[in-house]
């Protein structure tokens, strides 16, 4: 009988087991990744208010506050100030600092804390010096000129955070002054006559003697002397020629021809401005901050807008009984003509500086 070897069978292969390893790897993988702790992407919203404290005219510390109240309250009478994180303002300071008047209304400036007494006004965009300040009324400084404001109508501003200020300095007889404001006020300007005992540059506020000259008091320059200062600096001008007529108003009103030309010169640029043009203004009558050529006063042609405006000035701003005198000079904000007439702070300083360019001084 033959005999038969048995061999076992081969096993069979099970190839579905290495699939499954790889599943439950990739799926422990996504478990891994889906519970564990994601890392925090997004900062923490900033607190919204942050008081910052200043010693030799740095930031020394800053601190976080979730109220006003609080910010206040860390810098304790300190050199500080608190700042709105929102729109970066800064709300409340100590010491001193610079407050920016806010747009669309003109600043009044009183004599008095209980801001009873008007003294004189500002224009927006003007920059005062802020001497004293607290959450109602503000002590400020400008063009001469110390008093109280209503502080809400302030955009305020330390030291300490301020690169840009304005500042006098000499050049030969002139005084120079770089003025650092808004709405167009700023810029570079001879302010008259410099004193002789300015040597260097300085953020103090300097008179220039320009802005003391009586101008009850005729000029020296004739009327073919002030038409030739005219056509040297403006070919183009329709005053030209209208030197007689200042010299006539000089001489029935008793008032300056030099500065009265002086005057028009800086208000019309010349006679070439709109309001000249439109309605022969050329000394800004009743020009408005708000709607400058709206309002301004008409007149006939420029020797009525010479004469009537002569008229005008010599009576209110220069007669020791007028509406507005305050001195017979272009003064500043706190004596003569410019308390009252114009609400730009260094409106005298700029027509003092053409009367220098005239040698009317």
């Amino acid at each position: 009988m033959t005999k038969r070897t048995i061999r076992p069978a081969r096993p069979v292969r099970r190839t579905g087991s290495f699939k499954g390893l790889v599943f439950f790897f990739l799926l422990g993988c996504g478990l891994f990744l889906l519970l564990r702790e994601k890392p925090q992407t997004i900062l923490p919203p900033a607190s919204p208010y942050v008081a910052e404290l200043y010693r030799d005219g740095k930031v020394i510390r800053e601190e976080e506050f979730d109220s006003a109240e609080k910010a206040k309250a860390f810098i304790d009478g300190r050199r500080g100030a608190v700042k709105r994180t929102a729109d970066e303002r800064y709300i409340y300071l100590t010491g001193s600092g610079i407050g920016i008047v806010k747009p669309n209304q003109t600043l009044n400036i009183y004599t008095d804390r209980a801001l009873k007494k008007r003294h004189t006004y500002i224009a927006p965009g003007s920059r005062v010096s802020l001497l004293a300040y607290t959450d109602s009324v503000s002590r400020v400084e400008i063009a001469g000129l110390t008093g109280y404001v209503a502080s809400d109508r302030l955009t305020l501003y330390p030291l300490e955070q301020s690169s840009n200020r304005s500042y006098y300095e000499k050049q030969g007889d002139r005084l120079l002054h770089y003025i650092v404001a808004d709405a167009g006020l700023g810029g570079l300007i001879t302010a008259g006559e410099a004193p002789a005992s300015l040597d260097d540059r300085t953020m103090q506020y300097i008179e220039s003697k320009t802005l003391t000259q009586d101008l009850r008091k005729p000029t020296a320059l004739t009327a073919k002397q002030l038409d030739a200062y005219i056509k040297k600096n403006a070919p183009d001008s329709p005053l030209i020629g209208k030197g007689k007529t200042f010299k006539q108003v000089e001489r029935t009103y008793r008032i300056n021809a030099a500065y009265l030309l002086a005057h028009a010169i800086h208000e019309s640029d010349y006679g070439r401005s709109d309001i000249a043009k439109d309605k022969f203004n050329l000394f800004g009558v009743n020009a408005t901050d708000i709607a400058p050529g709206q309002n301004a006063t008409s007149y006939d042609s420029f020797e009525d807008s010479i004469r009537k405006t002569g008229r005008f000035i010599a009576r209110d701003y220069l007669s020791k009984d007028g509406k507005y005198y305050r001195g017979p000079f272009l003064g500043n904000k706190a004596r003569g003509m410019n308390v009252f007439y114009a609400s730009d702070p260094y409106w005298s300083e700029k027509i003092a500086g053409i009367l220098l360019k005239m040698n009317a001084v």
